[in-house]
């Protein structure tokens, strides 16, 4: 029996905390897409449009992080991002686009380390478990399969993270910023249509899904991740 049993209240407000974190922290993403697209294709920017740009990360910084400290912890970060910003916007206006680039890499390995760890013996390959939140049984040709695709979305993102850093070296940060803005995102809504044309080839029709299921099945993955996180 658990030592303290929440009010629903309390569990009301925990949740509208939460999508209110979530629907700020897509904002500020969407808001760092903007800047990115403003910025990264330039060599040198001002000290306030460095201090502009890394405004979003500074606030998902906190948004993810102060519900974690107690409040000494969380007053001094309060106090001391800010400063900790001021002074990456000293060393980055002269190569914002190097914040950019950092950015994008960390997604994109991030990403791809989450497919490719699920792989090692003994956990469940990320696609498997995004496939049982949808399907009440998984035939051997489905485990087969979404094992397969968690490889391909894995490869996928270090491919794509080599490209980038190709295309800056190579290409300059101009380039660079046009592919990651306007090509990123249509890369991978093709890989997720290109995956859907194949999985209708090679899979029986019992073991298909709709385009939607990867979406329903995500979401469900994340509602039950954060409710066994927010069980006392």
């Amino acid at each position: 029996m658990p030592l303290h049993r929440r009010e629903p209240d309390q569990v009301s407000g925990n949740a509208a905390g939460k999508r209110l974190r979530g629907w700020l922290i897509g904002t500020m993403v969407a808001l760092n897409v903007v800047l990115a697209h403003l910025f990264a294709g330039q060599d040198q920017v001002s000290f306030a449009q460095a201090a502009l740009a890394l405004s979003p990360l500074g606030v998902i910084l906190l948004v993810l992080t102060l519900p974690r400290f107690n409040r000494i912890v969380g007053l001094i970060a309060l106090a001391g991002l800010p400063l900790l910003l001021l002074g990456s916007a000293t060393v980055l206006h002269e190569r914002v686009s190097l914040l950019y680039l950092l950015q994008h890499l960390a997604v994109h390995i991030a990403l791809a380390a989450f497919f490719l760890t699920s792989l090692q013996s003994g956990r469940v390959p990320a696609c498997t478990h995004f496939a049982q939140q949808v399907h009440t049984s998984m035939s051997p040709a489905l485990n087969r399969y979404t094992r397969q695709v968690t490889w391909a979305w894995g490869l996928f993102f270090v491919i794509n993270t080599g490209v980038s850093v190709a295309l800056m070296a190579l290409a300059g940060p101009a380039i660079w910023a046009d592919y990651a803005v306007y090509a990123t995102f249509p890369l991978v809504a093709l890989m997720f249509v290109l995956e859907y044309l194949i999985r209708r080839q090679v899979l029986p029709r019992e073991d298909l899904s709709s385009p939607w299921s990867a979406v329903i099945a995500y979401r469900r993955h994340v509602r039950d991740t954060t409710e066994r996180r927010s069980q006392p």
